[in-house]
């Protein structure tokens, strides 16, 4: 049977079911309906544990659950591309996660925002992860993510101990207290969310965390009884730190993190477990929200011990646990991937219903979308590296087989590839709706599609964006789009649209103006090989939902955007090379955890540089952010 999704972007949009109901129902029995909602307490040896709200607190009714994190919600394409609501579904049929942690990027600059600068976009992919595990009926953690970030703001002018993802970003309590207020009062009813209030504290203490859990978890409390997982000093790894001062509130637990090819189990005070064994015996609840290895590190002997060792204490200790990270769509037969299929991931299992949880919850979440649409016309079109080329006038090999028929557009066989040519850009697959009539009347734009992850592009052409801005136009706004195993409705709000901020003098947001075709591109990474397209339309009228204000941007001096050079980074084998660069540049190559590998400053407006391995990588040049995949 096909399976149709509906979603804004990110955001799921679920007609209502009566008043009497929750707003979301259930397809199928999960772990929650047989456990019902996490709660802390202590067994009878006064240690620490969680329980589940059907049976309660008493020996034997521990429950541990095993899942999966998404990666930095921030990161396209590796982040982005999994936060869809039919991903979802699949991570549940087919990784049989009990867990989900929607790893949301609240102050990180990875090139395409955060939850600080764009709060629409980030909290509707919050949405649509959190409603997708409540429908799938699995534990989902609403994670604040964050390394580091929050110490610049108490702490201002202090240079702290430790650097790492976030050390120039800040975050207030009350940031953090406005986005999990919204988040309990939406969801706080359902026993599947939990909330993670701070990912990875780093240089801050435990007073400045209990007091900023305190700030956070009175606003939690307001709607909602759920767990409360609370972040501890030094990349979450001592939660023994909050014994002597721990938070006052009946369900919260403390969050442990480990990395195996960094960290060791054992039974000495320096190993990474200490603290929360410490934790554990003086009563306190501990959730593992976070842990894995650097990828392939699997094969490493000394990294697969820690592995094995992490994995059977925390089964001692009947430990909840979050493998890092979700950056492809499927598992693989390759060591790291077995290892996860047969070590980490729970075996299919058929759950008991003992809570009715979708009767008893009376709420009215407003995600019945109620729209008027017309259908959009135009013509469509086809462009390839192949037949685009660069500034110097090469081309690339990618490449698809159009089978489109009757209005559906149908990419086939997609492959991306610029291997052996001198392209210098990403490789990328376009398909180009040119319409013919006028935009500005649309509120939205929806579409079907199913299929790979892409971009949804505002794509202005040479001549018209020449004579409105006085130059050609080449860093479009774009949001980008989960890969879609099954059909997906999308509506598309165009305030969530940003370019890449490539191209100096140029509006970074949407313009009616300016765009002069839709443009679904699958560039940089394809998780699919296929993406199917139907049923464009323009929504002129929207209920249920606000839509973002968009500014005439072109009425506004273009002084407002700092000039900036524009910088190209490519690959070649474990080579990265960066041109455009200004000169003095500081510059940085950091791995997906942020630890620093390469540092250095830029002369002659370029530089070069030599990963250690094949892998993904983040290079920071000043204060820009460049995503880098070397194979």
């Amino acid at each position: 049977m096909k399976k149709s999704k509906m979603a804004i972007v990110a955001l799921c949009a679920f007609a209502f079911v009566g008043s009497a109901f929750a707003t979301i129902q259930p397809t199928r029995v999960g772990p929650v309906s047989q456990y019902g909602a996490l709660q802390a307490g202590k067994n009878s040896a006064g240690e620490g544990r969680i329980y589940g709200s059907v049976q309660g607190v008493k020996d034997g009714a521990e429950v541990q659950v095993r899942g999966m994190s998404l990666t930095w919600s921030i990161f396209w394409p590796n982040g982005m591309s999994f936060y869809g609501n039919s991903f979802i579904d699949s991570l549940v049929g087919e990784w049989n996660v009990e867990l989900v942690r929607s790893a949301m990027g609240s102050v990180g600059n990875w090139g395409q925002g955060n939850y600080k600068t764009r709060p629409e976009y980030y909290s509707a992919q919050m949405d649509t992860v959190v409603q997708a595990a409540i429908r799938n009926d699995v534990y989902v953690l609403v994670d604040w993510h964050s390394e580091g970030g929050y110490y610049n703001c108490i702490h201002k002018g202090v240079k702290p101990k430790y650097e790492f993802n976030d050390n120039k970003a800040c975050f207030t309590a009350s940031d953090a207290a406005k986005f999990f207020g919204t988040m309990a009062q939406r969801y706080g009813k359902y026993p599947h969310v939990i909330f993670e209030i701070y990912n990875e504290p780093v240089s801050e203490s435990w007073n400045d965390l209990k007091a900023y859990a305190d700030t956070v978890v009175q606003e939690i409390r307001k709607y909602s009884d759920n767990l409360i997982v609370v972040g501890t000093p030094m990349w979450s790894s001592a939660a023994g730190d909050a014994v002597a001062n721990p938070v006052v509130d009946k369900n919260v637990a403390y969050t442990h993190h480990f990395y195996a090819n960094m960290h060791n189990i054992n039974e000495t005070s320096t190993s990474q477990n200490a603290s929360p064994n410490k934790a554990i015996a003086a009563g306190l609840s501990v959730f593992v929200t976070e842990w894995g290895w650097v990828e392939k590190d699997i094969n490493d002997a000394k990294t697969k011990a820690n592995a094995d060792a992490f994995l059977k204490w925390v089964d001692e200790k009947k430990l909840s646990t979050a493998k890092w990270d979700v950056e492809k769509p499927y598992l693989e037969d390759n060591d790291d991937d077995n290892y996860i299929k047969a070590n980490v991931l729970p075996q299919k299992t058929t759950y008991t219903k003992n809570l009715d949880w979708a009767s008893q919850i009376n709420d009215d979440l407003p995600f019945a979308l109620k729209t008027t649409s017309t259908d959009a016309t135009g013509e469509w079109s086809f462009i390839t590296d192949v037949s685009g080329s660069d500034e110097q006038g090469d081309h690339g090999n990618s490449s698809f087989e159009d089978n489109s028929e009757n209005g559906m557009v149908k990419m086939d066989k997609i492959k991306l590839d610029t291997v052996g040519t001198a392209f210098d850009y990403a490789p990328y697959v376009n398909a180009d709706f040119t319409f013919n009539f006028d935009i500005s009347k649309c509120k939205m734009f929806s579409y079907r599609y199913k299929g790979t992850n892409h971009q949804f592009v505002a794509y202005s052409d040479w001549n018209t964006s020449t004579e409105i801005l006085g130059q050609g136009l080449w860093d479009y706004p774009f949001v980008g789009m989960p890969y879609s195993p099954e059909w997906t409705t999308a509506y598309v709000d165009f305030g969530w649209m940003v370019n890449n901020g490539w191209q100096a003098d140029v509006p970074t947001i949407f313009s009616t103006k300016l765009t002069t075709a839709l443009r679904f591109s699958v560039t940089n990474v394809a998780f699919g090989d296929y993406l199917w397209i139907d049923s464009l339309k323009c929504v002129e009228d929207v209920s249920n939902y606000t839509v973002m204000e968009i500014p005439d941007v072109l009425s506004i001096p273009t002084a407002r955007m700092a000039a900036r050079n524009f910088v190209r980074v490519n690959t070649d084998g474990l080579n990265i090379v960066a041109t455009g660069v200004k000169n003095g540049s500081h510059y940085s190559l950091s791995n997906v955890l942020g630890q620093t590998l390469r540092v250095g400053v830029a002369k002659a407006g370029n530089f070069s540089m030599t990963a250690p391995r094949a892998g993904r990588y983040i290079l920071r040049i000043g204060n820009s952010v460049y995503p880098v995949t070397v194979k």
